[in-house]
């Protein structure tokens, strides 16, 4: 397998408009990296320039410490998955895997094992003699995994290769990806706007926002330890709920407190704000951190309930806090009702503060 760098990487579309603009990263020998963000962060434009499918503005691409930034995309040793799969419509499954080694002059015998060897990998072993008209799409998605596997790449690309696919098959494919990803060892960059996938099939996770990149970081990482607003916003279903605050100093404590909740700080977190200067704070708390309590005295706010949505496992409760809807998400039992009136409180160790101006996460200093 390989190691990748990426340095200073940059695209541009005419005079002002950048795809990716100062991309730095370095990804392990045998690490599966995913790129996460919006449509139109950048991340399929930075996998086509390692892939040398688009032309670099600025910038280095390193693959096992080689400048491979302007040379064909044959010669790179990479293989690449797109969102369209992509098989030879005119060629059986077995041409389809074999057509790549075919191209590189493998003696016969030598393909035929590859074919039988990646196909077996993917579960398609049965297929081998359909034509893509005939195979369901993620069967065809398996042929086109199965293609990119037998040249055996340096680096393993992917772009969105599950976003075809139906809910349930998705959810399916990412636990073959990730097994087939643990067998292999090979080096995987992987694009997708799905923070699910993102989250159960990453070693570490890209995000990126407008063409830069956020955070890079484990999954317990961009989640735990949201680098600012976006990140903490982005991932996480529900979405991290979010209030701009007061800085408020009585009594010789602090509290951070706007027209409906107050919050008592203690701990690391009254530490964090005790050196900072602002007065006004953004607060983030997950839905899962708000917690409901039968005790009016240590709730941050009491309120009626809006709706509840079950999620069999749980419930998603939504309250209107002045004109902000707040999620709560609780066990399924006890059931809640809408027009219930509920106290909520929170887990004081897992809120997280935000630079009102930057919207960076501030920490202890």
């Amino acid at each position: 397998m390989a190691t990748l760098e990426l340095v200073n990487l940059s695209k541009r579309y005419g005079k002002k408009v950048w795809g990716a603009k100062d991309v730095n990263l370095k990804v392990n020998d045998g690490e599966f990296v995913v790129f996460l963000g919006p449509s139109g962060c950048g991340k399929t434009t930075t996998l086509r320039m390692i892939a040398g499918l688009e032309e670099v503005t600025e910038g280095k691409v390193i693959i096992d410490g080689k400048d491979v930034t302007y040379l064909e995309p044959r010669k790179r040793e990479v293989s690449m998955v797109f969102q369209s799969y992509a098989v030879w419509p005119h060629m059986t499954v077995y041409e389809n895997i074999a057509f790549p080694l075919k191209l590189k002059k493998f003696p016969s015998e030598e393909i035929d094992k590859i074919v039988r060897e990646v196909a077996e990998m993917v579960k398609i072993e049965e297929l081998l003699k359909r034509f893509p008209s005939q195979l369901s799409g993620g069967q065809r998605q398996r042929v086109a995994l199965a293609r990119a596997l037998a040249v055996k790449p340096k680096i393993f690309l992917m772009d969105e290769p599950l976003s075809n696919l139906d809910a349930k098959l998705r959810v399916k494919m990412r636990t073959e990806l990730k097994a087939i990803h643990h067998k292999t060892g090979a080096t995987t960059i992987f694009v997708t706007h799905d923070q699910s996938e993102a989250m159960s099939m990453a070693d570490r996770i890209i995000i990126m926002k407008n063409g830069r990149i956020e955070q890079v970081g484990t999954p317990d990482d961009v989640y735990f330890n949201s680098a600012n607003v976006f990140v903490a916003g982005f991932i996480g279903t529900p979405p991290t709920n979010f209030f701009e605050m007061e800085v408020v100093r009585q009594s010789g404590r602090i509290h951070l407190k706007n027209e409906h909740i107050d919050i008592p700080l203690n701990g690391k977190n009254e530490k964090i704000v005790e050196s900072y200067s602002k007065n006004k704070i953004i607060v983030g708390i997950r839905p899962e951190n708000l917690l409901i309590t039968n005790n009016k005295d240590k709730a941050i706010f009491t309120e009626k309930i809006l709706v509840v949505e079950p999620q069999g496992s749980h419930q998603i409760i939504a309250v209107d806090l002045g004109e902000q809807i707040v999620k709560i998400v609780v066990p399924a039992f006890p059931k809640y009702n809408p027009d219930e009136m509920i106290n909520v409180t929170f887990d004081s160790e897992r809120i997280m503060l935000f630079d009102i101006e930057t919207k960076s996460r501030l920490e202890e200093y």
